[in-house]
């Protein structure tokens, strides 16, 4: 049964205004004279996703219909133990570091009902103390220390996974999206499994979001979530995954909703270059692979705009980079200044200098 909601990607309980404005903002992303460009099976997949919309949108604005499908929804759904809604039924708490390792199969990225059905305990065995608004005391700070790092974790499990089998490819090739699918053989754990734990990031990820849509980190995490979930895809499929493709494809606009994310993070804190820089990165990486270049300019704007704010942040180096060889023509020269920059820089961060180093090796064949 199609979650509507999750197609609108909106609360249960968000409110009619909430949903127009996910329902016109989705509308126009899916709009088939954007992807005029792109390969027939994009064009389709847009077509598909705009008629869920539209069909999510229809029961959803109609207070009747509405209350129906909750009342259907309600009967699909595992029961919660006693005293649980849907709000607490989520653990929030960061998850623990990963050890530079994939997360092992069937983890449980978000949790429910377990924690929840005695009294919330402390590791010391007291009960949890809460706020006015519902949320344990230890949210707030948690969110502040743990989804600052939630990134920088996500990133080294990527890189990690790429380097260990030591055949990472740029993601992105100067062909264009045809050029992911250059064949290279690898022993890594099946796409079943890397989806699936990055999927449970995604959703916790947004929950966390929209219980503070004031936190700037949170929407940072968020768009970090969207991002690796689709460019861990987007690396199987440029090392030869055939089962890949079809994935990614799915995956496009998640480029567009971690840009989203980067932006609202933006609106927070106007002077912060990692929310351009990465804005930038899904603009390109997603316009590249429809072979439209007006997210390209988008995202070379952005980036511009970060090195602006902060022209030593390695993201920002990095992304500029990526954009420039996105461009059409490529401007290649560009683009190697911005990755060699990264490379000699004395305090940037390892797993960048060696994107820097792949894609500089890449592009100067």
């Amino acid at each position: 049964m199609q979650d509507y909601y999750e197609t609108l990607q909106v609360h249960p309980k968000a409110d009619p205004e909430a949903i127009e404005s996910a329902y016109f903002r989705l509308r126009e992303r899916y709009d088939p004279a954007k992807l005029e460009a792109a390969a027939d099976e994009i064009q389709a997949l847009a077509r598909q996703r705009r008629d869920e919309i539209e069909q999510a949108y229809a029961v959803l604005r109609d207070p009747q219909r509405r209350e129906a499908y909750d009342h259907e929804q309600a009967q699909h759904q595992p029961e919660l133990p006693a005293g649980d809604d849907d709000d607490n039924a989520i653990d929030y708490r960061p998850l623990p570091p990963a050890g530079r390792r994939e997360r092992p199969e069937g983890f449980d990225a978000q949790p429910k009902g377990g924690r929840t059905s005695r009294p919330p305990q402390t590791r010391k065995g007291r009960p949890t103390k809460r706020s006015a608004g519902g949320l344990p005391i230890w949210v707030v700070p948690s969110l502040i220390v743990g989804l600052a790092t939630f990134g920088i974790v996500m990133t080294t499990l990527v890189i990690t996974l790429l380097n260990s089998n030591n055949a990472m490819a740029p993601a992105a090739g100067p062909q264009g999206f045809e050029s992911l699918t250059t064949p290279t053989a690898v022993a890594t754990p099946s796409l079943d499994t890397v989806i699936a734990q990055f999927e449970g990031q995604v959703v916790a990820a947004r929950q966390v979001a929209e219980r503070v849509p004031e936190n700037f980190n949170a929407w940072i995490e968020l768009g970090n979530a969207l991002y690796d979930s689709v460019v861990v895809v987007r690396e199987r499929l440029a090392r030869g995954d055939p089962t890949a493709r079809q994935a990614y494809i799915e995956r496009l606009p998640r480029w567009l909703e971690a840009a989203d994310a980067y932006a609202k993070a933006a609106e927070l804190d106007p002077q912060s270059a990692l929310a351009y820089a990465d804005m930038a990165a899904s603009f390109c990486y997603y316009g590249q692979d429809i072979s439209d270049m007006s997210y390209v300019e988008q995202g070379i704007a952005h980036a511009e705009r970060a090195l602006e704010l902060d022209a030593t942040e390695g993201r920002a180096l990095l992304s500029a980079g990526i954009c420039y060889a996105f461009n059409e023509p490529p401007q290649i020269t560009e683009a190697l200044a911005q990755w060699q920059m990264l490379v000699v820089m004395p305090d940037a961060e390892p797993n960048l200098v060696f994107q820097a180093r792949q894609l500089i090796q890449e592009y100067s064949r």
